[in-house]
């Protein structure tokens, strides 16, 4: 089956949900703004046999959003690129998260990124329909199930928009100049996905 290819990513897709709607940031992802170093690596080769941290993926992203500090996260890219079954669609991948002030009584505003470099002649719209229905259901088996889903332009980049009952949202957006597909899960007022879109470089 095609799902079996973007299996990798659900360990991404529920990094950051068990915090949403409480006053602390996620586990497994960064709090604080201060950077992360990024790992070391060479972009992948085409043809390799499996994923590597890629952490020049991140110069796609802003900086911020809405002033808060986009963080690379090392630690879970390195575990999501040791699944095996993502190597035959994904040559290199790197994550980001930003985090909001503390909220006091409504969700948390946060974003996490994941920025996923395809190996050539694996993108079309099959694919890339099986990759967002894989990453949504991951994500939102913990806020409540698929609510909906919406398509929208975006800093003039089409924008695949999930919606979970529990109130986070996810983001997809294919980048074809870099061969890069970018997905997001979020949630607060503040719509940082929608801004991480706004800001992408390409």
């Amino acid at each position: 089956m095609r799902r079996s290819a973007v299996g990798g990513l659900v360990a991404i897709a529920v990094v950051a949900i068990a915090g949403c709607g409480q006053s602390t940031p996620p586990s497994g992802v960064p709090a604080s703004a201060a950077p992360t170093p990024a790992v070391a690596t060479s972009p992948p080769s085409p043809g390799a046999g499996s994923t590597v941290v890629d952490p020049t993926l991140l110069e796609l992203l802003p900086a911020d959003v809405a002033g808060v500090e986009l963080t690379a996260d090392e630690a879970t890219a390195v575990g999501v690129v040791s699944d095996p079954t993502l190597g035959g669609s994904v040559a290199g991948l790197a994550v980001a998260a930003a985090f909001g002030p503390l909220p006091t009584d409504t969700m948390l505003d946060y974003v996490v990124v994941t920025l996923a470099r395809l190996r050539p002649d694996i993108f079309d719209d099959a694919f890339f329909r099986d990759w967002r229905d894989t990453f949504d259901e991951a994500v939102c088996l913990q806020a409540g199930g698929v609510d909906g889903h919406a398509e929208a332009e975006i800093g003039g980049h089409q924008t695949f928009i999930g919606t979970c009952a529990g109130g986070v949202r996810t983001y997809h957006v294919y980048l074809p100049d870099s061969n890069v597909v970018v997905s997001m899960q979020g949630s607060g007022e503040g719509r940082y996905g929608e801004l991480v879109v706004e800001g992408l470089k390409e």
